[in-house]
């Protein structure tokens, strides 16, 4: 089993793919710290061609609006594709399946409440999975660039996410109003 960083082996991430189907399985705190290494792998499938791809969150503590947010741009991209796939959740506590509702993107992001979905496939997945590959932690820009296009693809996918998270995308611009080369 492999992890990420210095995480142990029941705190982890790790990724495959199990046909046409990519899986990331997430045993940490699903948050924005994680996600830009798990966009990554991600976004490297969707150009390679997959639409296919499950989240299991068993054993996440939580998740974050970053988190959601660069998911459901991945699902927004998959169906501009107009090709089959998406994006389903599996796993999901009750805590995590609700920050995804409150948020409306239970619209976008397929939730398996009741552990019905890929069952027979969770266990070859498990055997199979890898840590993701990353370039790297994020500096202190492209941190502010990847949140903050997680919280306009909130507010791109429900106008009600307008009010949420209006203060955080107007202060992430700001702050990158003053790392912007001056003219």
């Amino acid at each position: 089993m492999a992890t990420i960083g210095s995480l142990n082996a029941s705190d982890s991430i790790r990724v495959g793919c199990l046909g046409s189907v990519a899986w990331v399985r997430v045993g940490v705190s699903a948050n924005h710290e994680q996600a830009a290494c798990i966009k990554q792998f991600l976004a490297g499938r969707f150009d390679r061609g997959w639409r296919r791809f499950v989240i299991d969150l068993e054993g996440c503590r939580g998740i974050d609006s970053t988190f959601i947010g660069m998911l459901s741009r991945l699902a927004l991209r998959i169906a501009a594709t107009g090709e089959e796939g998406g994006v389903e959740i599996i796993n999901p506590s009750v805590r995590n399946a609700s920050s995804i509702q409150k948020l409306g993107m239970d619209e976008f992001l397929h939730l398996d409440l009741d552990g019905s979905r890929w069952r027979r496939e969770r266990a070859l997945v498990d055997e199979n999975l890898d840590k993701p590959a990353c370039s790297g932690p994020l500096d202190q820009v492209e941190h502010a660039q990847f949140v903050l296009a997680a919280h306009e693809a909130l507010i791109a996918a429900n106008g009600e996410n307008q009010s949420r998270f209006r203060d955080v995308v107007d202060f992430l611009k700001q702050e990158l109003e003053t790392h912007a080369p001056h003219r």
